[in-house]
């Protein structure tokens, strides 16, 4: 398990893999609960990964005597259990977060991958300090948020960021030209995020893609979206797809809607530019904006 992987996600895997390890044993949620000494419900809560046992041996004699664990297997699902039990770096400010995003950045902390569309506006993972704080303060009246809202969006958004910056997970994002036109703040905001967006494209883990607005091509305009994909050996099973929409995350993990989700990304794929030209379309594109507000 990687070290970036962060408590809740962890939960979430070490209940996909106890549900795992029960149907393999071929035991119900109460016989397994009648071995480990605890309440069904125990079970539910620890397979659903909303929290743990009270005493770690409860755990041990789970994975142990009800589920026949080699001891290897068991000192690393252990380890997980631990982990598991710490706070998010989010936690503190998890009550003014959007509906779904709580959930949503467990999954990130855990993703190997991304793939995202965004259209309108630079995508959250690649804009820099002053473009966020202008982009959110701008609909801070429109969605009655508060300051401390702004501020908390503000410092999440940076924080995600270090996901590409400092822990490696690979990125692929292709946007709209329209998030480079649409003038987010004042130009001076908009010329220090061209040049984000360039350095972030120079990253050996980052491919940055555009659709042209003169490419007669599919367009997903009903908010951006994201794939998420996990090493095998941490989260089996299909990709995760999590929608924005009028500021809602929606996280979805069934196999037929996330694979909506890949067809729609492989085929915005076929219009946008390749990655090698992103660099003199955006300086392009910085051109054409500095002539119109001249």
């Amino acid at each position: 398990m990687a070290a970036n992987v962060r408590a809740t996600f962890l939960r979430i895997t070490l209940g996909a893999e106890l549900t795992r390890l029960r149907e393999q044993a071929g035991l119900t949620g109460e016989q397994a609960a009648k071995i480990a000494g605890c309440a069904p419900s125990a079970i539910n809560r620890l397979e659903g990964g909303t929290s743990g046992f009270q005493r770690i041996e409860q755990f041990t004699k789970l994975i142990r005597d009800a589920y026949k664990v080699t001891r290897k297997d068991a000192a690393i699902l252990t380890d997980w259990y631990k982990n598991a039990k710490q706070e998010d770096w989010w936690a503190p400010i998890g009550s003014v977060l959007p509906s779904g995003m709580n959930t949503f950045l467990a999954f990130e902390s855990g993703a190997r991958n991304a793939r995202v569309w965004t259209p309108m506006v630079v995508n959250g993972l690649i804009q820099d300090e002053e473009y966020a704080k202008a982009l959110i303060e701008s609909a801070r009246i429109a969605d009655d948020r508060t300051a401390e809202f702004v501020e908390s969006a503000v410092k999440v958004r940076m924080a995600r960021k270090k996901r590409i910056t400092n822990e490696g997970m690979e990125l692929v994002c292709i946007m709209d030209q329209s998030a480079l036109t649409n003038v987010v703040g004042s130009m001076d905001v908009m010329r220090a995020q061209y040049e984000e967006i360039k350095r972030l494209a120079a990253l050996p883990n980052v491919t940055l893609r555009f659709i042209p607005a003169k490419a007669a091509t599919y367009r997903v305009l009903s908010g951006e979206f994201q794939i998420l994909d996990f090493d095998r050996q941490d989260l089996p099973g299909p990709a995760v797809a999590s929608t924005t929409v009028a500021g809602e995350t929606r996280v979805l993990s069934k196999e037929r809607p996330v694979r909506q989700f890949i067809r729609r990304f492989d085929v915005l794929s076929q219009g946008a530019i390749p990655a090698h030209e992103t660099p003199a379309f955006i300086d392009q594109i910085a051109r054409e904006v500095e002539k119109e507000h001249a």
